[in-house]
């Protein structure tokens, strides 16, 4: 993770250091406006983009983005990826972490660059990430008005939680010899966590305990808002528009 960090921080300075100096490789730009006129797919401006950080997170994450630019100093970026079960720490023997755990992630964000240097962009991005979680956990039955329990059960639960996400980011975007894209950007996310299904569970019954090494609570209905800083790197190649629109 120091590693991580510290590759984040080199090329955010790259970035800077770089951000008044021309490319190696000029760009012939090609305008176009994809909400008045036909333009296809081929012939759009792109960025194919992963973000390594995401990977070395606590949930690890695999998945790509694609930007495409939609007019001038607008653009649209598309992203999906998969959380695969086996790359989790939080799966393994040990009895506080989960059996199983995948899921996936979907994020739509909508970019301008209303700045004097190009490469400075302002975003909103909205993120959907789905965790499907298998587990066998401690469960109370038959609660009383005082909060006890006339027996306990393992039960073999799963349990969805999701996380909603609004990111509004501030960015820099370098295109190096028209083909390499280095995208540095910082911001301020808004998030919603909910838990639901736990389909096994009787509804009066409750999981019992802190029983899963992420510090998670997986409650049927449990909901929490909170807004944390955010800061990330994604890297890429870079698809010039084609001259023929």
């Amino acid at each position: 993770m120091k590693k991580a960090i510290l590759i984040l921080f080199m090329c955010a300075g790259i970035v800077y250091a770089q951000d008044s100096t021309k490319n190696v490789v000029e760009e012939e730009k090609f305008e176009y406006n994809a909400f008045k006129e036909k333009v296809y797919f081929w012939q759009l401006e792109k960025n194919w983009k992963v973000t390594p950080l995401e990977v070395v997170s606590a949930v690890p994450t695999f998945g790509i983005d694609l930007e495409t630019t939609m007019k001038e100093r607008m653009s649209f970026q598309y992203g999906a990826a998969v959380i695969p079960s086996f790359f989790q720490p939080a799966v393994g023997d040990n009895p506080n972490q989960f059996d199983r755990m995948n899921g996936y992630k979907l994020r739509f964000e909508g970019r301008i660059y209303p700045f004097k240097k190009e490469t400075r962009y302002f975003s909103s991005e909205l993120s959907f990430r789905h965790l499907i979680i298998r587990d066998e956990m401690a469960v109370g039955q038959e609660p009383d008005m005082n909060g006890n329990f006339a027996y306990f059960t393992t039960e073999d639960v799963r349990a969805h939680r999701f996380s909603t996400q609004l990111n509004l980011k501030m960015g820099i975007q370098k295109v190096y010899e028209n083909r390499f894209v280095l995208d540095f950007y910082w911001g301020l996310s808004l998030r919603n966590n909910s838990v639901a299904g736990l389909n096994t569970l009787a509804d009066d019954a409750e999981v019992q305990g802190d029983w899963n090494s992420m510090g998670w609570v997986i409650e049927r209905g449990h909901v929490r808002n909170y807004a944390v800083p955010m800061v990330g790197i994604k890297l890429g190649f870079h698809t010039p528009a084609k001259k023929n629109l």
